[in-house]
Order: C-alpha cells, then structure tokens, then sequence
C-alpha cells in the first residue's frame, strides 16, 4: 500500500483518532498497513503504551476507511 497517498493519510489519521491514538503514531500504523496482517504484532499484556493491539486496531480500521477488506490474521 502506498501510505503516502493522500487517501491512505486521512484513513490513518481518522483511524487513529478513532481509537485514541495521539498523532505521534500515525507513522507506525502506517507502517502496518505496509506489512500483512498475519504479521502484526499482538499484544504481550505488560501494559504497554500504546499496546501493538491498537496499533494493529488503528491499521485494520485504516483499511476498512479506505473500502478494503482485512484479511484474516
């Protein structure tokens, strides 16, 4: 996926907004979209900030905004 599309962009940042991300890490959900699902990572449940599973619940709601289905992970 081209993540510098202008397209690809405003879905990430929605996206992001949509699940609570600050816009600091519009750059790593896009960098998800660039990878297949099945390898994104889970959480490790350490608590962490942000967890991967939002990272990952950003980048599976970028594609649902831009009309493409998520393949299973």
């Amino acid at each position: 996926m081209e993540v510098n599309d202008e397209a690809v962009k405003d879905a990430v940042r929605r996206a992001c907004e949509d699940v609570g991300l600050p816009p600091a890490y519009r750059f790593a959900v896009s960098q998800l979209l660039r990878t297949p699902p099945a390898d994104w990572p889970t959480c490790c449940g350490e608590g962490c900030f942000p967890c991967s599973q939002s990272l990952a619940d950003a980048a599976a709601r970028a594609l649902e905004l831009l009309g493409q289905p998520l393949p299973a992970r």
